[in-house]
């Protein structure tokens, strides 16, 4: 710094040289920088000690303001100097009063040299000025170095989060895998023997109802079991080039007789057929199944669910709109964890699925929700590359 600015063994001399007449101006600059410093509200919000820690502060800037005439400047003056920044960071002052204080001293010691007509002003206060440059260069930087070091540790922590999380999943994961496996066998041979015996009935058997019930709650575990496995051991995705609107169409024709469904309003909006994505059809139909039933258990009768495929410019873009209930804040931040839930009826699993499917093809997904004004999922995919979408779909 001291190279850039070109302060020089002559210009050190010339400041050290002022130090005996500058001596009597010294308090004066105290109380100008201090006049203005407290006009300021949020300046004086700064000394929470009164007028105390004001008076502590004035006489440190006193013996500051005499040792910038005293040198050598060398590395350790600089080193010193940065304790100054420091102890600002460490009180939050803010950045800009370096800048905007820096200015106040330097044009209450320019006034009063100039008053004071020493002998060759000018070249004397063009050395002044590049050494309270560099005095405003190293506080700087010490501000510099507090914001990389806060960034570092959020960003530390940001990671840690991060594994801690990755850790805790794959440990659900396994015990889920485990409790599937050990649950799935028993209950194929529990649903079987159900059927049988209700074969066995008459179909006027007053507990044929009641066989009916249970085979409903053990398709419902079967669900369940299913979800489970998929989510601790998904299977890689099958790439190839789709059309997502061609996706949104089957899937929704799929949903047609789908009770959740009934007295819901689905709109699909115009997508364009270039739409194409590298991606694995049989996910992103779970994907979209996932998202619109989700939206139809969250909508009262007589509700709409949009659907739409937008071209953007890395990719294409999925919505899923629903005018139902919304969630508040808190409900949207843990919406995407396994085994969150807010329905009676329901694993947890489904947007933590649909998660892992966008981030496994590359893309993202984001939830916006408003209580009483319903949600909106949004996908991102990646486009495929244009000569493979060709090659794939001709």
């Amino acid at each position: 710094m001291i190279s850039y600015v070109g302060f020089l063994a002559e210009d050190a001399a010339r400041v050290q040289s002022m130090a005996a007449e500058a001596e009597a101006i010294i308090p004066r600059v105290v109380d100008r920088f201090y006049d203005q410093l407290l006009k300021d509200p949020q300046a004086r919000a700064l000394f929470p000690g009164g007028g105390e820690q004001i008076d502590r502060q004035r006489r440190a800037l006193v013996q500051w303001l005499r040792s910038l005439f005293k040198g050598p400047y060398d590395a350790g003056y600089f080193l010193g100097r940065s304790t100054v920044g420091i102890a600002h960071v460490r009180a939050g002052v803010p950045q800009h009063y370096m800048v905007t204080g820096m200015e106040v001293v330097w044009h209450e010691f320019e006034r009063w040299a100039r008053a004071a007509k020493l002998d060759d002003v000018d070249t004397k206060l063009r050395s002044l000025h590049k050494l309270l440059a560099l005095e405003l260069a190293v506080m700087l930087e010490t501000y510099k170095e507090h914001y990389s070091e806060a960034v570092r540790h959020i960003e530390r922590t940001a990671v840690e989060e991060k594994l801690t999380r990755a850790e805790h999943l794959a440990e659900i994961g396994q015990l889920a895998a485990s409790l599937a496996h050990e649950i799935k066998n028993p209950l194929a041979g529990i649903s079987g023997a159900i059927q049988i015996i209700r074969e066995a009935m008459d179909l006027d058997d007053p507990h044929r109802p009641i066989l009916n019930e249970i085979l409903g709650q053990i398709r419902r575990l079967d669900a369940t079991v299913k979800d489970l496995l998929q989510y601790a051991r998904p299977a890689p995705p099958r790439l190839t080039a789709i059309s997502v609107d061609q996706v949104v169409q089957r899937v929704l024709k799929v949903l047609q007789e789908e009770p959740a469904l009934q007295g819901i309003r689905v709109i699909r909006e115009a997508s364009p057929a270039h739409a194409i994505v590298h991606a694995d059809p049989a996910q992103i139909e779970q994907l979209l199944i996932n998202l619109i039933l989700n939206a139809a258990h969250a909508s009262k009768d007589g509700g709409t669910i949009q659907v739409a495929v937008k071209q953007d410019a890395p990719g294409v873009r999925l919505h899923v709109k629903d005018n139902g209930t919304g969630m508040t804040p808190e409900v949207c931040a843990a919406a995407f964890e396994p085994f969150f839930t807010t329905k009676a009826k329901g694993t947890g699993l489904g947007l933590s699925i649909c998660r892992r499917i966008a981030e496994v093809h590359g893309g993202r997904i984001q939830l916006e929700s408003e209580v009483g004004k319903g949600t909106e999922v949004v996908v991102d995919l990646p486009c495929a590359s244009s000569s493979a979408s060709e090659r794939k779909l001709a």
